[in-house]
């Protein structure tokens, strides 16, 4: 009965109500051309459906409790059933966030074009003021930007010229307070593809972030990519270490005598007091304190790691492009491209066009 219960509940009061929501707010966004909808009243909308989607994230939690008491009944005909029935809830529960936030980026996009509709030129401008970029990895110009390296201090690295082409932080955009991340691989701001991420927590900037260490390890986004998109041909994705796997950003990853700047945790996340080199991101160094960032010794810094399962043991360990360490083990492999970092306060100004394009005068994405 209680199984029974939970289900009713998930159909009438979470799918359907919130499957209303949605179709009252497409309904908003195309009256929104004959202004009898305003743009603030749709805002709202929105807003209470994202409030909607953070409180689902904990809706699974409630499932465990059931799941333990069937357990414990395992030699009931009943159990079987019910423990089908309660896993199958509580996995759509789980997805639930992720594909409603989904749905809320696509509808702000939607709305975000026909509140523009001024001309391409004003569109575009009003779109790169919405993105900024914080940071450009190029795997092989010469200059390792390691787990030590310009994450949690305050120099800018790079030229604005060379934005999208070698190694670069901007402080100014680094500083800002962020609600969103997105990470693109690109070819000199030709896509290969790009994944977009909400913070759990709102209004910390990217170094704020990155500079808290000490204990670190933490899983910084949710609901995993709520927006992804992979240009046609795009190649070197099975063990790219952003694009390769699923999962969350998580920041900071320190293990031992370890430590990765962004990883993804659908990747294999080393346990903190395990040394076995085993994990692959962005912004690495095997000889470091990471708590600190003091560096034990230089030769083990990598910039970018592809996923491989490759113990402390291994003879090899392939990092993309030659930006490494003169480790014996670290070794040079092909560059997949340029990883650009960008951040967002709203999504509401992001564009989707075919293809997607990087603009370095404005530092932005659209």
């Amino acid at each position: 009965n209680q199984i029974k219960f939970l289900k009713q509940w998930y159909q009438r009061r979470v799918r359907d109500n919130l499957s209303s929501m949605m179709k009252i707010s497409i309904v908003c966004a195309l009256l929104l051309t004959q202004a009898l909808c305003t743009a603030q009243n749709l805002t709202e909308t929105l807003e209470n459906l994202k409030n909607h989607a953070w409180a689902l994230q904990s809706a699974p939690d409630q499932f465990f409790p059931i799941e333990e008491l069937i357990a414990g009944h395992n030699d009931e005909p009943w159990s079987e059933e019910a423990a089908t029935l309660a896993r199958k809830i509580r996995e759509e529960l789980l997805e639930m966030p992720r594909q409603l936030m989904s749905d809320i980026l696509d509808l702000q996009l939607l709305i975000g074009g026909l509140i523009e509709g001024e001309g391409e030129e004003e569109e575009e401008e009003k779109e790169c003021a919405n993105w900024k970029l914080g940071m450009n990895l190029n795997p092989s110009d010469g200059h390792i930007m390691s787990y030590e390296e310009g994450w949690d201090d305050n120099r800018n690295i790079g030229e604005d010229d060379n934005a999208l082409t070698k190694d670069y932080l901007n402080q100014t955009v680094w500083t800002m307070p962020a609600n969103y991340i997105a990470i693109a691989r690109h070819h000199r701001g030709s896509l290969d593809a790009v994944k977009v991420f909400a913070f759990a927590s709102k209004g910390r900037s990217l170094s704020q972030r990155f500079k808290d260490m000490d204990p670190g390890r933490r899983i910084e986004t949710v609901g995993g990519a709520i927006y992804a998109y992979t240009s046609p041909g795009a190649l070197n994705l099975g063990d790219d270490p952003v694009f390769g796997v699923g999962g969350d950003l998580a920041f900071n990853w320190g293990y031992s005598d370890n430590g990765h700047r962004i990883v993804l945790t659908g990747g294999y996340l080393s346990p903190e007091n395990v040394n076995d080199d085993n994990t692959r991101g962005l912004g690495n160094h095997f000889a470091i304190n990471p708590k600190t960032g003091v560096v034990g010794h230089e030769v083990w810094s990598h910039e970018i790691s592809n996923i491989q399962d490759c113990f402390a043991t291994c003879t090899t360990r392939s990092m993309q492009g030659t930006d490494h360490g003169s480790g014996p083990n670290l070794i040079s492999g092909p560059v997949y491209g340029n990883y650009a970092i960008y951040v967002a306060e709203s999504l509401s100004m992001i564009s989707t066009s075919t293809p997607l394009s990087l603009i370095v005068p404005g530092q932005c994405m659209n």
